[in-house]
């Protein structure tokens, strides 16, 4: 079971790589990046890094993998349909003469996939702070400004505003 969570967990890390992360590595790699109000929220892999500092019970820890394990099947399947319509994108793009009606069209599709890919990520986000206690929020916030090292001697807080904040 541990292992099945921990590939679970793994997956579902490597497949929310997106632009509400610029260069972030994604959910639960490396520092929350992007818009300001991210910064609001709880990168999975800090609540597991903290989860003892925190106080996490078992409930807690049980509904956050069950929104984790949720949200990798949600994702996967959006996954598939941005991949299949960003290689029809390309194709018409690879054209000599590109048919700008028919690319902008698919740009729209394309669109549309990423921005759904964005909203199931944010829900996620607040249905996993949603999980946590206002104390334990206040720990984490404490470990995010602090930038209190993780297990591999990263620091877990968050950069500068200035830096990496692309729209």
């Amino acid at each position: 079971m541990k292992h099945t969570i921990g590939l679970t967990v793994l997956v579902f890390c490597l497949s929310c790589t997106s632009a509400l992360w610029a260069d972030a590595g994604g959910m639960g790699m490396g520092r929350m990046r992007g818009p300001a109000f991210l910064r609001q929220l709880f990168l999975p892999m800090l609540i597991m890094q903290h989860q003892s500092d925190i106080g996490l019970t078992p409930a807690q820890r049980d509904a956050i993998t069950k929104e984790m394990i949720d949200m990798q099947k949600a994702v996967l399947d959006l996954r598939w349909q941005l991949e299949e319509k960003t290689t029809a994108l390309t194709n018409l793009l690879a054209a000599n003469k590109v048919d700008e009606k028919a690319a902008m069209a698919q740009v729209d599709e394309v669109l549309k996939l990423e921005d759904q890919l964005k909203r199931q990520r944010l829900g996620f986000l607040i249905r996993v702070k949603n999980v946590l206690t206002p104390s334990q929020q206040d720990a984490l916030r404490k470990f995010q400004s602090a930038g209190v090292p993780d297990r591999h001697g990263e620091p877990s807080g968050k950069k500068p505003e200035s830096e990496g904040l692309e729209p």
